[in-house]
């Protein structure tokens, strides 16, 4: 077993460095574009009341509880899950081995959360450049076509720029990892955090003055906090409720553990954890609620929120918020602002959750800075190459979904478990109040023993035996399309999908079972196009339609018509400009996703056996008296 020998350990600089380091890991984007998807998706104001519940039982009594953890793994000689966990349990043998989920999942992370990062980074560039100024470019297009997911190529020909974006990105995160706790992250934070406070203040006020255009800014708020009480005995919205307080404040990747280990033996927890919590929950629920949903509400609409926010949480922040810059004027100055907003907001959460992976190969497999770094670095490029092509199969969904919900959650319950039943409540919380400067209120003594691991179990179950039952968890095919040429036809092309529950809806999900049966039956992509009419008052009619004969037998004419109808296409010509009808061209595709998907989740699976074999080997090491920590 290891003991707290061995070489000196980094600290933190300042107190201000580590509460500014604290925060820049829990902001992210996150906070500024996954908030006010998974609210909107999720019941809209009901999603609070979980939300809020969340927070209480879980968000904060894990937060404290990752400090503390991490605070006594520092004075043990370890800065990552594993090492630690084995000191809590006594050195029992299990321990170490659930630990390896906290290596394991920052990992998977980082993986896809720099891709984001790097879009950011991307857009950033764009808007200086004006890329995207012309009203003519199409933006949901635009960034499709930017991430390989689009089925035209009307302004990139592939994900090349994606990608280099990506390996610039990736530089980064690894340069600043390199430099260490007090140089790197530290430094960054002190930095990044009040430039991201003063872009959010500027943006968030510019967007409450917008005024009226195709809707106001009350129709986005509107939209965001109307409660739909009928979705609160849902189990999907509990677990997405809980999903997003510990993505949002960084709980169970680890990250909180790592950094916890750099503190000294008697620095305070108890107001650091709430400090970050408060500021954290303050910058995504006002300026989260703010900026992206009332945004798109003001130029796209109150009709065109839900179908944005159905796109997912980051084509909020890529598609609306490029068209609102592009409508005010100034793409270059705020443009930029937005962008490089999101990416300081990514990079400092990149780093953060990255230290973990640093410090494992740091304290436990011996490396040095530099080689860890190297090590790191070669892991992430790697990692990242489902993530960049399979990005238009729903990988890095599929890793959103295990490493920054499920997997959270579940580690949760080992770790609280662990702290509260293994080594003993009456211990934990004396250590947590260990140098406080303030107390932390006792009822929390009884959450954190009884309610956190029973609730977070009851809606883990909750969750996963419908999952298993009703084959949520299987990779099915999903349709797309896309304008040919959508810059020629001097408007933008825009769908009205039905609402949640109606006849609408069930039509069309059986009209894409449909199309989903002929591309399982193929195994692989479908594609076809389609020469369409769109009429101001009357449904899509399909003029003419080609391309691959599996799929024409399964899906005609009359089907593709049923199904454009059905997700509402229309056309809006350009501003000043009469209703009108059009003759355009789509591309439409069916993906297969299953291989895609498998291969993805083998990464995953990967990672955590290959981090356990370390662990495997780093002990049975130690064992043999060959390295004693």
């Amino acid at each position: 077993m290891a003991n707290s020998s061995g070489p000196t350990r980094e600290r933190w600089g300042t107190r201000i460095g580590l509460i500014l380091a604290a925060a820049g890991n829990a902001i992210g984007i996150g906070n500024l574009l996954r908030f006010p998807s998974q609210a909107a998706q999720n019941g809209g104001g009901a999603f609070m009341i979980p939300y809020i519940v969340s927070l209480l039982l879980f968000g904060l009594p894990m937060m404290w509880v990752a400090w503390t953890v991490g605070r006594m793994g520092g004075r043990w000689g370890h800065g990552t899950t594993p090492g630690i966990f084995d000191r809590l349990a006594g050195g029992r043998p299990w321990a170490k081995y659930l630990g390896v989920i906290g290596v394991a999942l920052p990992m998977v992370f980082v993986l896809y959360y720099a891709y984001i990062e790097a879009w950011c980074l991307g857009y950033s560039w764009f808007s200086f450049r004006g890329a995207y100024s012309d009203p003519s470019v199409d933006l949901r297009t635009f960034y499709n076509e930017f991430l390989g997911n689009a089925t035209t190529s009307n302004y990139f020909s592939g994900v090349g720029v994606a990608l280099l974006f990506m390996l610039i990105t990736l530089a980064l995160n690894v340069w600043i990892l390199y430099r260490g706790i007090q140089g790197g992250i530290e430094l960054l934070a002190k930095i990044a955090i009040p430039l991201l406070m003063v872009f959010c203040l500027v943006l968030g006020v510019r967007v409450l003055t917008l005024g009226q255009i195709k809707g106001t800014v009350a129709d986005g708020l509107n939209f965001l906090w109307t409660p739909h009480l009928d979705r609160l005995l849902d189990f999907n919205v509990w677990m997405a409720a809980a999903g997003q307080i510990f993505f949002t404040l960084s709980i169970g990747f680890g990250s909180l553990e790592c950094y916890g280990s750099y503190l000294k033996e008697d620095d305070d927890i108890a107001l650091t954890g709430l400090t970050t919590a408060s500021l954290n929950e303050f910058v995504e629920v006002i300026f989260g609620s703010m900026i992206a949903i009332p945004a798109a509400a003001v130029y796209y609409g109150a009709g065109q929120v839900e179908a944005i926010a159905k796109s997912g949480g980051y084509a909020i922040g890529m598609v609306s918020m490029p068209e609102i810059l592009r409508g005010i004027g100034g793409v270059e100055v705020f443009g930029s602002m937005w962008f490089l907003l999101l990416f300081f907001a990514a990079f400092t959460s990149s780093v953060a959750v990255a230290q973990p992976v640093m410090s494992f190969l740091q304290d436990e497999a011996r490396l040095s800075r530099a080689a860890s770094a190297a090590v790191l670095g070669l892991l992430w490029l790697l990692g990242s190459v489902p993530v960049v092509f399979f990005y238009r199969y729903g990988s890095l969904d599929e890793m959103d979904f295990w490493s920054g919900t499920i997997g959270l959650v579940v580690f949760a319950i080992f770790e609280v478990v662990l702290f509260a039943w293994v080594f003993g409540i009456d211990r934990g919380w004396q250590e947590m109040n260990r140098g406080a400067q303030i107390r932390i209120p006792v009822v929390f003594r009884f959450i954190i023993r009884w309610v956190t691991p029973a609730a977070l179990v009851a809606i883990f179950a909750g969750w996963f035996f419908p999952a298993t039952m009703n084959g949520s968890l299987i990779a099915s095919p999903k349709l797309y399309w896309g304008v040919i040429d959508a810059g020629s036809i001097g408007g933008r092309v825009t769908e009205h999908l039905p609402e949640r529950g109606s006849l609408e809806e069930a039509r069309l999900k059986k009209i894409e079972e449909r199309f989903a049966r002929a591309v399982t039956k193929a195994g692989r992509d479908l594609r076809a196009w389609a020469n369409v009419t769109l009429n101001p008052a009357a449904p899509p009619a399909v003029d003419s339609v080609g391309g691959d004969p599996e799929l024409l037998a399964e899906f005609g004419r009359r089907d593709l018509q049923e199904w454009l109808a059905a997700r509402g296409l229309r056309f809006e010509p350009e501003e000043g400009s009469p209703s009108r009808s059009v003759a355009l061209s789509l591309a439409i595709e069916g993906r297969y996703r299953e291989t895609a998907i498998w291969m993805t989740r083998i990464v995953m699976l990967g990672f955590l056996f290959g981090f356990g074999v370390m662990v495997w080997a780093i002990w049975l090491r130690r064992s043999a008296g060959e390295d004693r920590a």
